[in-house]
């Protein structure tokens, strides 16, 4: 059944939100203990600021000196200076490649219409073409081009395109980006290096497309662009999900990475790249023993600290160590270890919405979570209590944080109404988050700024959709 979360939230409409909830019951020993244990997962709010604080100085110096080694944001020009403005026209081709599974998209934008139509294939790439030849990875993915204009006897006519590129890339214009590094299981040869737009347009050449790529961004630009074609307050665009990141709107700023902008642009759209703020140390004084722990354990250690505090990639993890520790301090289900919490990524994040949803003091979802999951039969009251409190503990600072960077954010925007588009499953999904993000948001950002949170819908089909469509228009009108 479909999560009754909110469209939208305002810092109007959120109450304050406080760890000392109310009971219904007796405290209990092993319950306060848990709660001990938990206690950093509910920063004050001076803990928030101070990190908020250490963010903005820490973007002002990546600024200044890019491409430092000791930087922990990228602040990458994505050479984005012409946002939507939901009067977009005509259809574009979206290409969104982030992983085994891309999508080749037709996007018809009509004046009359709030909404874009979307038509789109799903395609899955080989394994051998994952690790094989750059080429022939591209030739595969121009076939698919071909076979979904084909299918829409569409062939004969021109199509401008935005591509969805979710790997590390240097962008030198906005159609122009170097492959930096493969992730997610690609090794194709002869990529790294090379600018991937020229090799799809080539590949497409080849087989006679009337296509062009005129975009390269990622999902998180496309966020804030997807936002923007409905609500036109929108300066940034917020990824929380299994991972994090951010962009904005900013006026231009006066750092070597923005000087061939052309002359015309107000502002351009800068990509943080914030999960791997903390990376140099920053943060150090904020994790816990069970941040640490995940952090030795990952594919990436010392790396990505901010995301690993946040993302839904990371959060059942530190559930289950929290977890583990009660039951060897003999504080959970009388010192047994169910079996599957010995094992990585046994509770996977979106249990913790599950067990959000209870009703205080009344654990459904928790009780059958313990029970069907992890086959724990004897369990008491207090129990339950534990893991539901754990779990919310855990999503709790994760949103606070993503909220303190957001913060962050509309303190540098400057504007009187902000509305932030975020997509995401912990956004989408955790039935406390959206409402958690926007109480910190509330208490750290300027009072003069209003800050909305928006649910974005697909930034990198539709938002890459529109970025072409508006790239386009800019250029008509020139």
């Amino acid at each position: 059944m479909e999560p009754n979360y909110p469209k939208s939230l305002t810092s109007n409409e959120i109450p304050n939100i406080s760890p000392n909830r109310p009971s219904n019951c007796v405290p209990r020993v092993n319950f306060n203990r848990a709660k001990e244990i938990c206690s950093p997962f509910w920063p004050d709010l001076e803990t928030c600021r101070r990190i908020m604080i250490l963010m903005h100085h820490e973007m002002n110096r990546c600024l200044d000196v890019p491409d430092h080694p000791a930087n922990d944001f990228k602040m990458l020009n994505t050479y984005v200076t012409q946002l939507p403005q939901g009067n977009e026209t005509g259809q574009y081709l979206a290409l969104d490649l982030g992983g085994t599974n891309y999508r080749v998209l037709l996007i018809t934008f009509d004046v009359d219409s709030s909404e874009p139509t979307i038509e789109y294939d799903t395609e899955r790439i080989p394994p051998e073409l994952m690790t094989g030849k750059g080429d022939e990875l591209f030739q595969f993915i121009a076939k698919s081009v071909k076979k979904f204009l084909t299918e829409r006897e569409l062939l004969d006519v021109h199509f401008d395109m935005g591509f969805t590129f979710s790997f590390p890339v240097k962008q030198t214009s906005i159609n122009r980006g170097t492959l930096i590094r493969w992730t997610k299981g690609f090794s194709a040869d002869d990529v790294v290096g090379k600018d991937v737009v020229e090799i799809l347009n080539r590949a497409m050449s080849a087989l006679n497309l009337n296509v062009t790529c005129r975009i390269i961004t990622n999902d998180t630009v496309g966020a804030l662009a997807s936002c923007k074609l409905t609500y036109p307050d929108t300066v940034a665009g917020v990824i929380v999900g299994t991972g994090t990141n951010a962009a904005f709107a900013s006026e231009l700023p006066a750092g070597p990475s923005f000087n061939d902008l052309p002359p015309s642009a107000t502002y351009v759209v800068i990509n943080t790249e914030w999960g791997a703020f903390g990376d140099h140390g920053l943060l150090d004084e904020f994790k816990t023993e069970f941040d640490r722990i995940i952090d030795e354990e990952s594919k990436n250690p010392g790396k990505q600290t901010y995301e690993k505090m946040i993302s839904g990639m990371y959060l059942g993890e530190i559930t289950r160590h929290i977890l583990r520790r009660l039951v060897n301090e003999r504080i959970l289900l009388q010192g047994n270890m169910p079996e599957k919490w010995n094992d990585m990524d046994s509770i996977p994040t979106s249990l913790l919405s599950d067990i959000a949803r209870d009703p205080d003091y009344l654990f459904y979802n928790t009780e059958r979570i313990i029970r069907e999951h992890f086959n724990v039969t004897e369990y008491t009251d207090e129990d339950l209590q534990i893991i539901h409190h754990v779990g919310v503990a855990v999503a709790n600072r994760a949103a606070l944080y993503a909220g303190t960077g957001v913060a962050c954010l509309v303190n540098r925007i400057k504007r009187r109404e902000v509305t932030v588009g975020v997509d995401g499953s912990l956004f989408k999904l955790h039935p406390n988050f959206p409402a958690n993000m926007l109480n910190v948001i509330r208490r750290l950002a300027n009072p003069l700024f209003h800050c909305k949170l928006q649910m974005s819908e697909d930034g990198s089909g539709k938002g890459a959709g529109a970025l072409v469509a508006s790239l386009m228009r800019h250029t008509r009108s020139c």
